[in-house]
């Protein structure tokens, strides 16, 4: 037989059979993007797309969306979306649903089709792990093969709700399918959030171990990639864009601003999102190294664990935020690339304005820096200065606690050196210390902390993601068995009145009528200036090495693209159209 009549036999049993055929071979491009992450070392990575130690762990949200595609991606400067995996999207008529299409077109990288199963199993997935998602939603379903239906709770629609939805990775049911099959029976026989049963299927997400990565995105990997100096993505044929990226691998060195610093000078890195401190970024622009600036969209926030006191003491708390000068703060964190806080509403500086009334932003207490004010509310709350000038409880009892933060992020670890001083020299007695990231996160979510540092506010033009961080990050949005910030949100006494912070927040965005909230946003604002549960130290701004000998076709600076936060960074968009390409 002929190779014309093999081929057609071919196409014939295709059609007849819905047998999928090899794509068309491809030449990958050429280049290497020289980019970094701290990923999971060998033996903890893993390529489940849910657990520690996963995906989201190694790839973050700069890298994630080139091997897992989202339904569309939030262009700031339009704020509107750019279609990435899906090419409609929208509520329907009376806002009871909302639904995508998926691209015609649109395969994982073994092939096959994405369908609205994979969403489907996404989110039923998402559900045993308690997806903020499913606040609002009552089912998922898919409409045909390529339209999801998210179906809404009462009142569940919003913008915030079209937000989540839309900027979820979907992953694939031929991994997935069988853990997505066990939470759906969970949930139909019954079983709450809490219960034995949803903890046993919750575990087998976590410890599931995928063998191979399926995907969307124009690059993937292999464990076999990942090393301890860096992993390397690689191009695959199959995906939306495979046509119009212009890297054939994605390089991706190990490490923060200590390790990844003498890279950016070698060349060897060409772009980086570490935050380097002021000398560190002088030392990139000598060099001639070309520096982006964009939002970052969060800073470092001071955190207590309620149940060391005196941090149990809202009016110890006001003090702290009056005893710590926040601009010295910002400048010692990232120099230029940062500014105190100024409103403390819980919400970003600079979306503040855009999601309070006007009258309530007026009422903020600034908390600006006086150390007499300090004082007089530490006397207040039952504490005067012994002879060597630290604060005394009636007992005598100095406030004597360690400070806990991660050496190895230059950001959190200056605010929190900062901290540490200024709260000493007003008469603290605080004791730095030092642990690798990983490990300091875990002191958080384990209660194994006094004082800790992380971030605050979030990249996000809605109140909800704001004021989820660190609140409900440290405390509800956590393991069965983690206890985090000892705070109980679900009880917590406010002017004399038991509420429900958690769910204040969870609703805070929740609806389609925008003055109703504001409303719910001003409160919850004002609660969370009143009561000082986290000290907002700064807030940031991401100042990026982007080396043009390497990468070429960034657009000129004042670009509308660069508008975007490092959490939706400019680098997404412009490498999934080609506009970054291989230099020469």
């Amino acid at each position: 037989m002929n190779v014309k009549r093999l081929l057609l036999v071919l196409v014939v049993l295709a059609l007849a059979t819905g047998l999928v055929l090899p794509a068309a071979a491809q030449d990958a491009p050429s280049g290497t993007w020289l980019g970094t992450w701290p990923y999971a070392a060998p033996g903890v990575h893993n390529l489940n797309g849910f657990a520690a130690g996963g995906l989201n762990d190694n790839l973050g949200t700069t890298y994630r969306p080139f091997v897992t595609l989202t339904p569309a991606y939030f262009i700031w400067a339009d704020n509107d979306y750019m279609p990435m995996l899906a090419e409609s999207w929208g509520f329907v008529d009376d806002n009871t649903a909302y639904e995508y299409t998926i691209k015609e077109g649109a395969t994982w990288s073994d092939g096959s089709p994405v369908t609205a199963q994979d969403v489907v199993d996404t989110f039923d997935i998402g559900r045993i792990l308690n997806w903020t998602q499913w606040t609002f939603l009552t089912s998922v379903e898919a409409v045909d093969d390529n339209t999801v239906r998210f179906n809404f709770t009462e009142g569940g629609a919003s913008p915030n709700a079209e937000r989540l939805i839309l900027k979820e990775y979907v992953v694939d049911s031929a991994t997935y399918g069988d853990l997505a099959a066990q939470a759906r029976q969970v949930v139909a026989d019954g079983a709450e959030s809490g219960s034995d049963a949803w903890a046993a299927v919750a575990t087998a997400i976590e410890e599931f171990r995928p063998e191979t990565l399926n995907a969307t995105g124009p690059y993937s990997y292999a464990l076999s990639d990942v090393g301890e100096a860096f992993m390397t993505l690689h191009w695959q044929p199959n995906s939306l864009y495979s046509d119009s990226v212009q890297f054939g691998d994605m390089k991706l060195w190990a490490g923060e601003t200590e390790v990844t610093t003498p890279l950016v000078l070698s060349g060897e890195l060409a772009y980086a999102t570490n935050v380097y401190p002021p000398a560190t970024i002088q030392s990139f622009a000598d060099a001639g190294i070309r520096l982006i600036t964009t939002p970052r969209g969060y800073g470092p926030a001071l955190l207590f664990n309620f149940a060391v006191p005196p941090f149990d003491n809202v009016l110890v708390r006001q003090a702290m935020a009056h005893a710590i000068n926040r601009d010295q703060s910002a400048l010692l964190t990232n120099g230029l690339g940062a500014h105190g806080t100024i409103y403390l509403s819980g919400a970003l500086d600079s979306v503040t304005p855009n999601i309070l009334s006007p009258e309530t932003v007026d009422s903020l207490d600034r908390y600006e820096y006086n150390l007499d004010t300090a004082a007089a509310l530490m006397e207040q709350a039952g504490y005067t200065r012994n002879a060597d000038g630290k604060w005394a409880d009636a007992d005598g009892n100095t406030i004597s606690v360690e400070y806990t933060f991660p050496a190895d992020f230059a950001d959190f670890s200056a605010a929190a050196r900062d901290a540490t001083a200024q709260l000493n020299e007003f008469g603290f007695d605080i004791t730095e210390r030092a642990l690798p990231w990983q490990e300091a996160a875990a002191a958080i979510r384990a209660s194994d902390f006094d004082l800790s540092v992380w971030s605050w506010g979030a990249g996000s033009p809605f109140a909800y993601q704001n004021m989820n961080n660190p609140v409900r990050r440290w405390t509800t949005a956590l393991a069965e068995d983690q206890t985090g910030l000892m705070l109980d949100i679900r009880n917590f006494d406010y002017n004399g009145e038991v509420i429900d912070l958690n769910d204040l927040i969870l609703n805070v965005s929740k609806g389609m009528d925008l003055e109703a909230q504001m409303e719910r946003a001003d409160y919850l604002a004002t609660l969370l200036n009143s009561q000082m549960l986290y000290i907002p130290l700064n807030e940031m701004l991401s100042v990026e090495p982007l080396n043009e000998t390497s990468i070429a076709g960034a657009p000129a600076d004042g670009d509308p693209i660069y508008l975007n936060p490092a959490n939706e960074g400019f680098i997404v968009p412009l490498i999934l159209d080609g506009t970054l390409h291989p230099a020469g």
